[in-house]
């Protein structure tokens, strides 16, 4: 299935289903060593993550990115639901008056689990020359979820 991407009320709305089981696609969000192997945008080479799985746990994930070098994230766990939802709040590393959330549910579907992923809160500013921030944040997420795919089937298929 292809990741389906929305905006709707200023918010990107991401959802894909993957063919595995909903404890397992929960569970390669909040292990990190099992996040590190699908976070990120396309360019990302790797990734280190911090994560503590309780609301106002950490959800840290520091990218390393071809070209750029390493692009802090820090983020607050606002919502703890294991296996249903988790929600986090993060804020621009050069303004931490941004405050975005980013809250993700994990639904049992016929096909499999459906991810719905909600990101508000997204500033509407130009970074890196004039590309809009939603479009880097799109782009990010878009290819993110591919990964999640294909380190799913790895998952699945071993």
């Amino acid at each position: 299935m292809n990741t389906e991407i929305k905006f709707e009320d200023g918010k990107l709305i991401v959802s894909r289903v993957y063919d595995a089981p909903r404890e397992l696609v929960f569970e390669a969000w909040v292990e990190t060593s099992k996040v590190q192997k699908w976070w990120g945008c396309a360019q990302c080479t790797s990734v280190r993550s911090e994560i503590e799985p309780k609301v106002g746990g950490q959800y840290n994930h520091h990218m390393t990115i071809e070209g750029v070098g390493e692009v802090p994230g820090m983020a607050t766990l606002v919502e703890y639901d294991p296996p249903s939802r988790l929600a986090y709040e993060s804020s621009l590393p050069n303004d931490p008056n941004v405050k975005m959330v980013v809250a993700v549910d994990f639904s049992e579907v016929a096909d499999g689990t459906l991810v719905r992923l909600e990101h508000s809160g997204i500033p509407d500013i130009r970074v890196e020359g004039d590309i809009e921030l939603t479009e880097i944040i799109r782009a990010g997420w878009t290819a993110a979820f591919q990964k999640l795919d294909t380190f799913l089937q790895s998952e699945v298929g071993a």
